[in-house]
């Protein structure tokens, strides 16, 4: 009975990584990390002794944890490419609002002194 119940927390998982909106990410993470949670606790509590239905069932949760991986690896390229974006934004504004902060591109030195 506890592969099964793997096996509707894995289906439950697959479902939420396909419904991802990155308008609601926060939300997203807090509920995938809870049913990333439950699926461990249930893994831990299975016995090494299985039926050849309970083998089968192990490998469509092992096609399925393809799927997921998968998922949440477009997911992670998708934040590091929100935070990269958001870095050069930040540099971009400082550079506007600061020009003469850093090197200049034509090799001129400016005396801040006055």
């Amino acid at each position: 009975m506890g592969l099964r119940e793997v096996y509707d927390q894995t289906l439950k998982l697959d479902h939420l990584i396909a419904e991802y909106d990155h308008m609601n990410r926060d939300l997203f993470i807090e509920t995938l990390q809870e049913m990333l949670d439950e699926r461990e606790a249930l893994l831990k509590e299975l016995t090494e002794h299985f039926s050849d239905s309970d083998r089968e069932l192990g490998h469509q949760i092992e096609g399925i944890n393809q799927r997921i991986d998968q998922g949440l690896q477009a997911i992670k390229q998708e934040i590091a490419n929100d935070m990269n974006a958001f870095r050069h934004r930040k540099r971009t504004v400082n550079r506007y609002r600061n020009p003469y902060s850093g090197p200049t591109k034509d090799g001129m030195f400016l005396d801040k002194r006055e």
